[in-house]
């Protein structure tokens, strides 16, 4: 009996798959989809869903089945997204290309913090400095005042009658020159006043080596000024300060150097010294325990005063130094807080600027420079003593 059955089983099972396709198409149902099944197979999705909820059409059945397989594939992608946005979205950064036609960005100079690190440090050093003038209980109150000039910031230190007693060196930024006072006044406080007298008859203070008052032409001067920054410079008020446009462009310009050692030819400048007839003198002279040398013109006249060195041959390459840089010829004309003009002369790279004399005009402040670059070249290097 199971053998029959089974041989039955085989016939009914060879009738099956004689039956001509054609006649299946009878009605919706998915066995009339020739491709898409297969493809459906493929993915796991798609395969547990089609053999139950088959669509009323074959080309509705097709549709669905690829629409699964183009959203189950990229879901972690949207995800990504979300979470990269606030990344971009916290830079707030705007692309060059968005930037409005016509529209320049000037980035901010390197020497300038933001406004707002500018006006902090000047309301602590304010308040700092009001603090300071009530805690003494001073009857008389200087002032700090700034200046941007073409070399970088000064601060200024000003008696109540309006006498400017001291020019402070130059810094980079303002809120440096702003530190400058607090070392200015630690330095006044600890230290001692060296009067000077030059070969010239001039006298100025010099403070820890470090710090120089403007010249005087008497001893007494000197020392009256001297005691007035010793009065003033920790019962002195700080005025706020913002540079100037003009200021400013005139930094840059002298940032900037126009011209660098590069573009000199030294052997020129050699040979040229070499036949050049001895006139005006660098004179290098011992002022007690220090060197100055000095740039002095045919007719006597003084055409720059170097700072103190402390030995003779540190002083003679100070002297190198003025000569390549005045070669160079990166001069600047600027007027200080006392009102005078007065040259500055770019240093090579990024040494301090050389400083020349004051004098009441712009026209005879240019003439100096003139005369710096005519005497450079036949000046001779001697060494005398005070």
């Amino acid at each position: 009996m199971a053998l029959f059955n089974k041989k039955k089983n085989e016939e009914v099972k060879k009738e099956a798959a004689k039956a001509p396709v054609v006649e299946e198409k009878k009605g919706p149902s998915i066995h009339n989809v020739k491709v898409p099944t297969a493809k459906v197979a493929d993915t796991k999705p798609v395969a547990k869903a089609a053999p139950v909820k088959a669509a009323p059409s074959a080309t509705k059945v097709a549709a669905k089945p690829a629409a699964p397989a183009k959203t189950a594939a990229p879901k972690s992608a949207p995800a990504a997204k979300a979470t990269a946005k606030p990344a971009a979205t916290a830079k707030k950064v705007v692309p060059a290309s968005k930037v409005p036609a016509g529209v320049t960005i000037v980035p901010r100079p390197f020497f300038m913090k933001t406004e707002e690190d500018v006006r902090l440090a000047f309301d602590q050093a304010i308040a700092e400095a009001d603090a300071e003038i009530a805690k003494n209980g001073a009857k008389a109150v200087g002032k700090y005042e700034f200046e941007l000039e073409v070399d970088g910031f000064h601060f200024y230190l000003i008696a109540n009658n309006g006498q400017v007693l001291f020019d402070s060196p130059s810094f980079t930024t303002l809120i440096g020159a702003l530190k400058g006072i607090e070392t200015f006044k630690k330095t006044v406080a600890e230290g001692a006043f060296d009067i000077r007298a030059d070969k010239y008859d001039r006298y100025r203070f010099v403070l820890a080596r470090k710090y120089y008052g403007e010249n005087y032409t008497t001893k007494d001067q000197c020392q009256k000024c001297a005691e007035s920054v010793k009065n003033f410079a920790n019962n002195a008020r700080i005025i706020r300060y913002t540079p100037t446009k003009e200021a400013l462009a005139a930094f840059e310009a002298a940032k900037v150097s126009k011209r660098s050692p590069d573009d000199i030819d030294w052997k020129a400048v050699e040979a040229a010294e070499a036949k050049a007839a001895k006139m005006g003198k660098f004179e290098i002279c011992k002022e007690s325990d220090q060197y100055a040398f000095y740039l002095l013109a045919n007719n006597g006249q003084i055409l720059y005063s170097s700072r103190l060195y402390a030995t003779e041959a540190a002083c003679r390459k100070g002297v190198e130094s003025f000569k390549r840089a005045a070669y160079v010829g990166n001069f600047f004309v600027d007027r200080d807080k006392f009102g005078n003009f007065r040259y500055v002369l770019k240093n090579i790279g990024s040494a301090p600027a050389f400083i020349g004399e004051s004098y009441d005009n712009k026209p005879q402040c240019e003439k100096i420079i003139d005369s710096v670059k005519k005497f450079i070249v036949s000046a001779s290097v001697e060494l005398e003593e005070v």
